[in-house]
């Protein structure tokens, strides 16, 4: 996908919905060049895969959807990756991993939706960039052990081989590359690294580093932010937020999630529910301003379906349902108490910036990626560097 291809409506209104009404927006980009520069192309690495958003309107295809960040199934329905990348805790209703080496030439078996993401309990800007996606089946490909071992004591100057989607030098983005870097520093819960002669850069976080022990790679460290020039990087130690991620594999190998079973005949409008999971792969439990909840289309307000269609109709989307494509139709006032905030406020995120998107959206003004903000400009300001996330749509700065 080139770099320069505006974004859909759709994509962009998805983007704009992982902000929050009160809570953290969604993380912005701010490098734009090579997917892990001085690298190669990866066929390889399966289990390294993209987040990418979903959109929910018809006509939106899937493969035009920008990469977000990168991250690695450690687990069949386990993906590790970087906290910033779904520090939103509603954003996984949106999101998709693509286990393909071009998400955009990816068979539908190799896009496994998101039900769920967990942060690291610690995580601020900077510190505990941990997180990780919890799939609705099992992902396509075989996933890698994360290396749970503590790091070893001559690790320093050694290289790692990092992996990630991202821009390149020519303006392109969603394709999976590798390259090595070297490892200059180790703290207690991060290790810095620099090119040689590779290095991840936008898109990439999230992605890993694979260190050679013992004959044998191991997951040792996952992106969270580099220099502007994509020189020098920072990567979280997976050993030392290991029970973090093994109380993770642990919950999700006794009881993986489960959604209901998709019904667009539902009246969602009239159907209670108290988290995502009481409603639908692709549907979003969102609630009015006076408490009352309900399922809705994943990044919408609160609604129900309606009849099928092929575009919009008078000022109403046509979203997926399913195999087919119907109306959205708002909830009254009355039937959501109120309308407002799309998703319960207690949760630290809500799909007003998405009600505001789909008003532009429909008013024939598309939603400007610009005007975001997000966790990118927290960490420049607390460590003077760039999260390694990815955008693609060409309005992104950088010093390269």
């Amino acid at each position: 996908m080139r770099l320069h291809r505006p974004l859909g409506p759709a994509v962009a209104l998805l983007l704009a919905a992982a902000g929050a009404c009160g809570g953290p927006p969604a993380p912005v980009p701010a490098v734009q060049r090579q997917a892990v520069v001085g690298g190669v192309p990866e066929p390889g690495s399966p289990a390294v895969g993209a987040i990418l958003p979903v959109a929910p309107t018809c006509g939106e295809p899937a493969e035009a959807s920008p990469v977000l960040c990168t991250g690695t199934l450690i687990a069949p329905r386990v993906v590790l990756t970087a906290a910033h990348c779904v520090e939103n805790v509603d954003a996984p209703q949106l999101l998709s991993v693509v286990f393909a080496p071009e998400p955009a030439h990816a068979l539908p078996s190799e896009r496994v939706r998101a039900v769920e993401g967990r942060l690291h309990p610690d995580w601020h800007a900077g510190a505990h960039d941990l997180g990780v996606l919890i799939l609705a089946e099992d992902a396509p490909v075989a996933p890698v052990a994360p290396g749970m071992a503590a790091l070893p004591a001559d690790v320093v100057g050694r290289t790692t081989r990092v992996v990630g989607f991202g821009v390149d030098d020519q303006g392109r983005m969603g394709s999976r590359r590798s390259g090595t870097a070297r490892v200059t520093a180790v703290q207690a819960e991060t290790f810095s690294l620099s090119a040689a002669p590779g290095m991840s850069c936008g898109g990439d976080s999230g992605g890993p580093s694979f260190l050679e022990l013992d004959g044998a790679e191991r997951l040792v460290g996952v992106t969270s932010y580099g220099d502007l020039a994509c020189t020098t990087g920072t990567n979280m130690r997976v050993d030392a937020h290991a029970a973090f991620v093994q109380a993770i594999l642990d919950e999700v190998a006794v009881a993986p999630p489960t959604r209901p079973a998709f019904d667009p005949g539902v009246d969602a409008c009239t159907a209670p529910c108290r988290s995502h999971a009481d409603c639908p792969l692709g549907m979003a439990c969102v609630t009015g301003t006076g408490g009352g909840k309900s399922c809705a289309v994943a990044g919408l307000e609160a609604g129900r379906f309606g009849a099928v269609c092929t575009g919009p109709d008078a000022g109403r989307l046509c979203v997926k349902a399913g195999e087919a494509c119907r109306l959205w139709l708002p909830c009254s006032e009355e039937e959501v108490s109120g309308g407002g905030c799309g998703v319960a406020r207690g949760s630290g995120a809500g799909t007003c910036a998405a009600l505001l998107a789909l008003t532009v959206f429909l008013s024939g003004r598309g939603p400007r990626a610009g005007a975001r903000r997000g966790s990118t400009a927290a960490h420049r300001q607390a460590t003077g560097a760039a999260c390694r996330c990815g955008g693609g749509n060409g309005q992104r700065t950088s010093k390269s």
